[in-house]
C-alpha cells in the first residue's frame, strides 16, 4: 500500500509542477516540449544508425529534424486551420438559430463563444488561454491528489 501511496504522491507533485509551469510560461512550455521531443527523436535516430538499423534510424532522424525545424510553423498552421473551422462552425450555428422561429438565448450564446474561441485560436492568443486552463486543471488535480495521498497515510 505504501508503494501506491508514494506513486500517488509523486504523480500529484508532478501534476502541480507541470500545471504551474503551464500557467507561468504558457506557450513557451509547448516550445520546450517540442524541442525535447525533437531532440529525443534525433538521439534515437543516431542510436539506431549506430546499431545499423538504417530504416528506423533514418525515419527517427527525419522526424526529429522536422520537429526541431518546423515545430512552431506546423503548430501555427494547425491552430489557424482549427480556429477558422471552429469559427465557421459557430457562424453556421448562429445562422441556423436565427432562422428558427423560436430562439433560445443559450442556442445563440454557445455559437458566439465558438466564434470567439475560433478567432482567438486562429489569430490571437487562444493557445495561451487553453494552456493556462490546462495548467489550472492540472494544478488543481495535483493538489487534490496530494491532499488525498497525505490523508491516506
Amino acid at each position: 500500500m505504501a508503494k501506491k501511496s508514494n506513486s500517488e504522491l509523486f504523480s500529484s507533485l508532478l501534476y502541480i509542477i507541470i500545471g504551474v509551469l503551464l500557467i507561468v510560461f504558457r506557450s513557451q512550455t509547448l516550445g520546450w516540449a517540442m524541442t525535447i521531443m525533437g531532440a529525443l527523436f534525433v538521439l534515437s535516430g543516431i542510436l539506431d544508425l549506430v546499431r545499423t538499423n538504417w530504416a528506423g534510424g533514418a525515419v527517427s532522424l527525419i522526424i526529429g529534424i522536422a520537429i526541431l525545424v518546423l515545430g512552431w510553423t506546423a503548430t501555427k498552421i494547425v491552430l489557424l486551420v482549427l480556429g477558422i473551422l471552429i469559427a465557421i462552425k459557430g457562424i453556421i450555428a448562429v445562422v441556423s438559430v436565427l432562422t428558427k422561429s423560436r430562439k433560445n438565448i443559450l442556442e445563440i450564446i454557445f455559437p458566439i463563444i465558438s466564434i470567439v474561441i475560433g478567432l482567438m485560436l486562429a489569430f490571437g492568443n487562444g493557445l495561451d488561454v487553453l494552456i493556462v486552463i490546462a495548467g489550472v486543471l492540472l494544478t488543481a488535480d495535483g493538489i487534490l491528489g496530494l491532499i488525498g495521498s497525505l490523508i491516506k497515510k
